[in-house]
């Protein structure tokens, strides 16, 4: 396969392919810049100099301790997913990027989805519109939000790199702060390791739980295998197609080579492979690159790209995205996350509290 790297700069694809390596000197400068503002934010928050606010109804976080790729949000669509189904009116509260919206909606249709920046006000609004628990997506670092339940997702590739963070590593907050956590989800997406990259999957639980500092408390870990599904047509013409053998895939997420590697062992048939910069458009000149591209064999992408493709490339090209499925391991009926969030609500009788004790 040819990688490509449209709608990429040449800054961020440069800082990406740093997070491998050791960082350079600027980088390392930038970094601890970056990690003495948050660090000092999160004591300010700890020592309740700045108290956060809360809401009428509960609050569970999925978070995460990296910029993106730890599986947060179909984690969060597949927990309110869940409680919906279990009867519990659920919203979800997201950044606000339209194709994450879109997400959400598509997994879970039932929710009540709110984006923005002021997530704050849209738990408020949430809680006005008749939601009985709020699921917030992306939520670790928002602590101007009192949670009720902060879950944190962790991802076995990304937990391969060296731990530093921003900007010359991908994480927002180093191991320790897992001891803020009330529960951790590890989660594996690959059936096997990318190449180049060393299966971590025994050893994280310990890799983590050594690198909260202190002594302090250790949250629990429970695992969830998030793995690729069925294409799914998303333009009519992908859906006149039997057999569907796309010939290049495409992905605007922070880690396109896991969804790469995904496509390529799914279908057998991609070629070439597209990365995206995160909710970017797609340019005029990107856009008959792609049709060129796919030819008659058409594109694979993620379900967040699925409908900004269809928008820009045209309904003429067959698109599918690759769906995923969310698989508790060894968590219970219903999951660990389910039974936690259950807990919340006034109406809990007998819920299985174990997972924060």
């Amino acid at each position: 396969m040819t990688a490509r790297r449209e709608g990429i700069t040449g800054v961020e694809r440069r800082v990406r392919e740093a997070w491998a390596d050791r960082p350079g000197r600027a980088m390392r400068l930038a970094s601890g810049a970056y990690s003495a503002v948050a660090d000092f934010r999160n004591l300010l928050y700890d020592s309740r100099v700045i108290a956060a606010r809360q809401v009428p109804v509960p609050v569970v976080s999925i978070g995460g301790l990296t910029a993106g790729g730890s599986g947060k949000t179909p984690i969060a669509s597949d927990l309110a997913r869940r409680l919906i189904d279990s009867g519990v009116v659920t919203a979800i509260l997201t950044h606000g990027f339209e194709d994450e919206l879109e997400v959400h909606r598509q997994l879970c249709p039932e929710a009540l989805v709110f984006g923005g920046r002021d997530r704050l006000g849209l738990a408020r609004a949430a809680a006005e519109a008749g939601a009985e628990l709020i699921v917030l997506d992306s939520g670790f670092q928002y602590r101007r939000l009192h949670r009720d339940l902060d879950i944190v997702a962790v991802d076995d590739t990304v937990l391969a790199l060296p731990v530093h963070r921003l900007p010359a590593g991908p994480f927002r907050e180093g191991l320790a702060a897992l001891a803020r956590a009330d529960l951790v989800v590890r989660v594996e997406r690959s059936l096997r390791a990318p190449a180049g990259r060393t299966s971590v999957t025994e050893a994280v639980p310990g890799a983590m739980l050594r690198g909260v500092a202190g002594g302090l408390e250790t949250p629990p870990v429970i695992v969830a295998q998030i793995r690729p599904g069925p294409l799914v047509a998303v333009t009519e013409s992908a859906g006149r197609i039997d057999t569907p053998c796309p010939k290049v895939a495409v992905a605007g997420v922070m880690w396109p080579d896991v969804f790469f590697s995904q496509a390529s062992q799914t279908t057998g048939s991609v070629v070439e492979t597209v990365a995206l910069r995160d909710h970017a458009s797609i340019r005029k000149a990107g856009v008959v690159r792609l049709r060129d591209l796919a030819g008659e064999g058409g594109i694979v992408c993620t379900l967040k790209d699925a409908s900004k493709l269809a928008r820009s490339v045209g309904r003429d090209v067959p698109i599918w995205y690759l769906s995923e499925s969310v698989n508790w391991v060894d968590s219970g009926t219903p999951p660990a996350v389910v039974r936690a969030a259950l807990s919340l609500l006034p109406s809990a009788t007998g819920a299985d509290s174990s997972v924060r004790e």
